[in-house]
């Protein structure tokens, strides 16, 4: 879901449309199983199946960012990211609270936000002052001031083998999960970041070390026992957007090799139409990430039976973002604002 590809737009636009195949596609698949999982969770809000794919959904993308990393000149760097990730963020926020007032002035319901005030406020903060359809407006502000961080020790140190990384990481993941225990309230998303910094140094190490056979035959059997555990003993899920990790020692484990698992289940699924189309979903996750939510909090009303519910909005939860994505490849300064196609 994240920008900076070395591709020219024309091309990146051209691979968006058609479902060309990217060098690494496989990356893509895996972000295509990781959005619908992402869309499952928010439908089905309650259960085992929503708590064990909370327990590692967001990490695997981070995993993925941090896979495809590499060092590049900082001001170059962040230029691209503000151009991919920023300048759409900005534009789904304000596309979602013009839409939130009307919709909810014309149904004769109060608009999520109780005046401008209140509406600058928690436009302007983000994190976790947004809610209901917004609530996935943390990760990409995480994921960003994430990668700047992880790019700026590339300065350093471009060897994410290197005992530096694994002393800094140390520190991050400790300032993460003191942070989350000490506060809730998280602007930008930013409460995230000492975690998330060391996600994505784990999906670079992942790639340094060249050596997946071996680590998958640690991620699955880690996988099994975290998940087993975790249900057993009843262990929350992750919640990164408040910086909760509950029981770090055996919830950090397991969202690293079940992302894992998910990614070498990515690599050999069968049937090339299959993994195409996971790719062009794992492509265009950005736009389905911003609006799924929406999607399902605006319609469930109109869905009341419970027996046909959940399916329907599932359904429209990728239909409708697929639409809007077609919609802003049409155009290009639709193309700039909600794809970050410069």
């Amino acid at each position: 879901m994240t920008g900076g590809s070395s591709k020219e737009p024309s091309q990146i636009l051209r691979d968006a449309v058609s479902g060309a195949p990217s060098r690494l596609e496989w990356v893509d698949t895996a972000k295509g199983l990781g959005i619908i999982l992402v869309v499952i969770a928010h439908v089905w809000t309650r259960g085992p199946v929503r708590d064990f794919i909370y327990s590692f959904h967001m990490p695997l993308f981070f995993l993925l960012s941090g896979y495809m990393s590499k060092p590049r000149p900082m001001g170059e760097f962040f230029g691209k990211q503000v151009r991919a990730m920023a300048v759409p963020y900005v534009a789904f926020l304000l596309l979602l609270a013009g839409f939130d007032h009307a919709f909810e002035t014309w149904r004769g319901v109060h608009p999520l936000f109780r005046d401008w005030r209140d509406a600058l406020w928690r436009l302007s903060v983000g994190g976790s002052e947004l809610r209901g359809p917004f609530t996935i407006f943390w990760f990409v502000p995480a994921l960003f001031f994430g990668r700047l961080l992880q790019n700026l020790i590339f300065q350093l140190v471009p060897d994410s083998r290197e005992n530096d990384w694994r002393l800094l990481m140390g520190v991050s993941m400790i300032m993460g999960l003191w942070i989350g225990k000490s506060m809730d309230f998280s602007p930008l998303g930013l409460i995230a970041v000492p975690m998330v910094l060391v996600f994505l140094w784990l999906g670079a190490l992942w790639r340094a070390s060249g050596d997946d056979r071996q680590i998958l035959m640690i991620a699955f059997p880690v996988a099994v026992a975290g998940t087993v555990l975790l249900h057993h003993y009843q262990i929350f899920p992750l919640n990164m957007k408040v910086g909760d990790y509950f029981a770090p020692i055996l919830s950090l484990p397991t969202a690293v090799a079940l992302s894992l698992c998910v990614c070498a289940i990515a690599r050999h699924i069968p049937g090339d139409t299959a993994k195409r189309m996971l790719a062009w979903l794992g492509r265009i996750s950005l736009v389905i990430m911003y609006l799924h939510v929406a999607v399902v909090h605006y319609l469930a009303p109109y869905f009341p039976d419970p027996a046909t519910q959940k399916w329907i909005l599932l359904m429209l939860a990728f239909l409708i973002p697929i639409m809007f994505n077609w919609i802003f490849t049409r155009f290009a300064v639709t193309r700039k604002l909600f794809l970050g196609v410069f």
